[in-house]
């Protein structure tokens, strides 16, 4: 629900050796270097995530209006013309997550709604969909037999081809439990099941890298060597951080970012870095802002995307983190016509795309789909 928080009148510690930087003054222009590609006649939607291979973009959603009962999955493909909607394998449900091997290797999970009534509509199961550069098709992990409530929230392709898909389910027993699965990127291999014991309560996204690691981001970070889940330490000042994005731009240099909860803010963004060693803090603006993924540009800057609930940080909803002239992540640019951002992605030639919902929330719901460019 929209609404206004108050301004933090003094900076808080942003953690271990983190140089606070101040908000950009709203009298500032914001630099306005996007150009809105959002998808046309998309009332009732909202973009989770976009990614970019080899030319090939794709978005993945919900749409949600009394046509839809109760919800249907968006996946849109970018071409020279704009945006086409493929058919898909599930008429109800949502996608939540995507990845981009190559044109011919993309793929998303979320779920499918199911009925269970005549009016009633449950949950449902898993989908995991997979597009092989004609049509999608419905690939279904090996949770147990007796499993239910199944769940996907993330999926990655690594540099090798292979998919990486995380999920949840609850067993006989009635116990909710994890599971990663890994699988040949051409859509055709059976899905082997592995350790989903991150040590995480949720896992938002996984990226995996070279040599079969992985790792997931949630309600902290955790990383995966091919047999055992290992939660990384983080600074102390950041234990009751979420993360919802991570990007890697090399084995020693891999960034995640999210919130922290606050008294005061509500809500203020979050960024940390490993570098090979050690996990620190990024210094962000102390105000009330959510953070969900992060993207690097031609030039290898950060830009980090979400949304604030504070219409006097911008009343349009969007938050969007770049570094300034002294390397601090600063808040200058404001993508026209969009309002909340949940992703973001480079394509080959160093643009960032970044997708959500448009302007004009109410009750913090997105009126339409939002797709923009950064130029």
């Amino acid at each position: 629900m929209l609404r206004s928080l108050p301004r933090a009148t003094t900076a808080l510690a942003l953690g271990v050796a983190a140089v606070v930087v101040t908000a950009v003054p709203s009298a500032a222009a914001p630099v306005q270097n996007w150009r809105d590609v959002s998808p046309p006649d998309s009332d009732g939607s909202v973009l989770f995530d976009i990614e970019t291979t080899r030319g090939a973009t794709w978005a993945v959603g919900v749409h949600s209006d009394e046509s839809t009962r109760p919800s249907a999955p968006v996946a849109l493909r970018w071409t020279a013309k704009g945006w086409q909607a493929p058919p898909q394998p599930a008429d109800h449900g949502r996608l939540d997550d995507l990845a981009a091997g190559a044109p011919d290797e993309v793929w998303a999970v979320g779920y499918r709604h199911e009925p269970v009534g005549e009016s009633d509509w449950d949950r449902g199961r898993a989908l995991l969909q997979h597009w092989d550069g004609t049509r999608w098709s419905e690939v279904h992990p090996p949770f147990p037999a007796q499993a239910t409530n199944t769940y996907l929230s993330a999926v990655d392709v690594d540099a090798a081809g292979s998919v990486w898909v995380f999920g949840s389910f609850t067993d006989a027993d009635g116990e909710y439990t994890s599971a990663l699965f890994r699988g040949d990127a051409d859509g055709e291999g059976d899905l082997t099941r592995l350790s989903g014991d991150t040590g995480l309560n949720w896992v938002a996204e996984l990226k995996a890298t070279r040599g079969g690691i992985v790792y997931a981001v949630g309600d902290g970070i955790s990383r995966f060597d091919g047999t055992t889940w290992t939660k990384q330490n983080l600074p102390a000042t950041l234990d009751t951080a979420m993360f919802d994005g991570i990007e890697t731009r090399t084995a020693n240099e891999i960034w995640a970012v999210g919130h922290q909860r606050d008294d005061t803010l509500w809500r203020r963004p979050v960024v940390v870095r490993y570098d090979g060693r050690a996990w620190s803090t990024v210094a962000a603006p102390a105000e009330t802002g959510q953070l969900f993924d992060i993207a690097f540009d031609g030039l290898g800057r950060p830009v980090v995307v979400g949304e604030t609930m504070d219409p006097e940080v911008n009343p349009a909803g969007n938050y969007v983190l770049t570094t300034g002239p002294d390397g601090s992540l600063t808040r200058s640019e404001e993508p026209p016509g969009a309002g909340f951002l949940y992703a973001a992605a480079t394509d080959a030639a160093g643009r960032v795309w970044t997708a959500g919902g448009a302007a004009g929330a109410e009750g913090g719901v997105s009126p339409s789909a939002y797709a923009g460019i950064r130029r």
